[in-house]
């Protein structure tokens, strides 16, 4: 199933993203026999490849004629425009298989000559991965503390209500699965697979709807997952969302077996346009249009955009500056982490969906570049900076919010005590991890620095036990918090002997 075009139209819609203008064509004035061949390779082209590869193979062909000026396609027009791109030219390569299967065809526009001069032609590769070899702390993969500290604002946020429950699945799901931003919007209800072990526990895996290969059509292909029962829940609430909004559009209920065809993210727009029960289950068949009902690239981007605008998480790499998300270095971060794990290149790349490992060499080079294991002793000086710390420092246990309930009471491991819980609904966390969440009072005069200690130990015993660094960064964050809590603390009594001292 796919969308259909007149070839000699203006306008060619490929799916609910992607689009290309004639118009554009014509303003190059190019020789008519070559804009006739142009045509109808990319006809056949859009047929048989993905709507993002089409598109792409469209604009590298114009810009051709854009950089050149030259109306025909010639051996010097193909030799003027590698002068000009430079280290660009890695893009002729797809316009190269273009023009020669358009040659193979027996298109108009391309002369034996220009299929000649391609087929010698070689030309230099992408340059892979750049961002994630040199770790850099702008668009490469996140540290271990910036992901933790991501997640736990993440989940402070969504209880708040400071995230939309869209919001929260979106980041989540980009965050667990590192998928391109094309494979979740792809996503519906049928993806959600529920199953029981021979143990009995509940079993929940995702399928992920393959991108990014030339040849893959929409939801054609898929990459099956486990996931824990927390994300499974999670994305059949969001579709659950999704199915009340067209079910309010159309004032009636959806067949049970359409539901399948409901996406996870949808396209609000789409959904609003729906004007019958009898168009919404035509529309859900995906007779003509199968993702028509799917979010679109730019409502995937906007909404990635909003997530990351309302981040407060901080990164110790750049003064405290706030953390910036993307998609892009969700997916550097989850190949980045399997490399931490131990991980080869082959299983790199089947977890990123990659038919080679050209891309992922990336993940494993550089390591002494991506490895952030935080120093002790560095621990004072980037606590302000990553603001791990969350809770509100209070006095003492009076001024607790809840102040006469000894069941809100947080200890240390030797039973003194070092805060109040805020929180009025059940927590399984407690002890140390209180420290990282927005509920935490801890008190001005608790034993902060034996917490603190008995992290440090803990760390210096997995090191001992021969423990990857991977499980040691993983208590870096919570380094961070005790430490910056510590020094709240003592700003806070150094302000009350300067009080005491005026007193008198």
């Amino acid at each position: 199933m796919g969308y259909e075009f007149d070839v000699y139209n203006d306008f060619w819609e490929l799916d609910n993203s992607k689009k290309i203008n004639w118009r554009l064509v014509k303003k190059l004035n190019l020789d008519k026999d070559l804009e006739e061949g142009f045509r109808r390779e990319l006809a056949v082209f859009a047929s048989e490849h993905s709507a993002y590869y089409t598109v792409n193979t469209f604009d590298w062909f114009k810009r051709i004629f854009v950089v050149t000026e030259d109306s025909k396609l010639k051996v010097s027009t193909i030799q003027n425009y590698l002068s000009e791109v430079g280290a660009d030219e890695y893009k002729l390569g797809s316009v190269k298989a273009f023009v020669l299967d358009c040659y193979d065809k027996g298109y108009p526009g391309i002369s034996s000559d220009v299929a000649k001069f391609l087929e010698s032609l070689h030309l230099k590769g992408n340059e892979k991965g750049k961002a994630v070899s040199k770790g850099c702390p702008h668009s490469g993969a996140y540290t271990m503390q910036e992901q933790q500290s991501i997640l736990e604002w993440a989940v402070n946020a969504f209880t708040d209500d400071e995230l939309s429950l869209e919001e929260y699945a979106w980041l989540i799901l980009s965050m667990y699965t590192g998928a391109r931003p094309v494979q979740l919007r792809a996503l519906a209800r049928e993806d959600l697979l529920f199953d029981k072990a021979i143990s009995g526990e509940n079993q929940y895996q995702l399928r992920i709807p393959v991108a990014k290969q030339r040849s893959t059509k929409f939801r054609e292909e898929f990459k099956q997952i486990e996931i824990d029962e927390d994300l499974a829940l999670l994305l059949f609430n969001q579709f659950e969302k999704t199915k009340a909004e067209i079910k309010k559009q159309v004032n009636k209920d959806l067949p049970k077996e359409l539901e399948k065809n409901i996406p996870v993210f949808p396209s609000q727009q789409a959904i609003k346009s729906i004007r019958s029960y009898e168009e919404a289950k035509a529309t859900l068949l995906g007779q003509n249009r199968p993702d028509v009902l799917f979010m679109t690239s730019s409502g995937a981007r906007n909404l990635m955009n909003a997530v990351s605008k309302k981040c407060m998480a901080r990164t110790e790499r750049l003064e405290g500056e706030f953390i910036k998300l993307t998609s892009r270095r969700f997916r550097y971060t989850l190949g980045t982490n399997a490399f931490r794990r131990g991980l080869g290149a082959y299983h790199i790349a089947e977890i990123l969906g990659h038919k080679d490992i050209q891309n992922v060499k990336v993940y494993t080079e550089n390591t002494h570049e991506v490895v952030d294991l935080i120093d002790e002793a560095m621990a004072p000086v980037l606590a302000p900076l990553a603001q791990a710390f969350a809770g509100t420092l209070i006095e003492s246990e009076r001024d607790a919010i809840r102040a006469n309930d000894p069941r809100s009471r947080i200890k240390a491991g030797d039973g003194s005590g070092v805060g109040n819980c805020g929180e009025f609904g059940f927590c399984a966390s407690g002890g140390r991890q209180c420290y990282l969440c927005t509920k935490f009072q801890p008190w001005v005069h608790g034993q902060h620095e034996k917490v603190l200690q008995s992290v440090l130990d803990e760390r210096e015993t997995l090191r001992k036990r021969g423990a990857s660094e991977f499980v040691v960064q993983s208590t870096d964050r919570l380094v961070m918090a005790v430490t910056q809590v510590v020094q709240l603390c003592q700003e806070a009594k150094e302000e009350e002997s300067v009080l005491e001292v005026s007193d008198e």
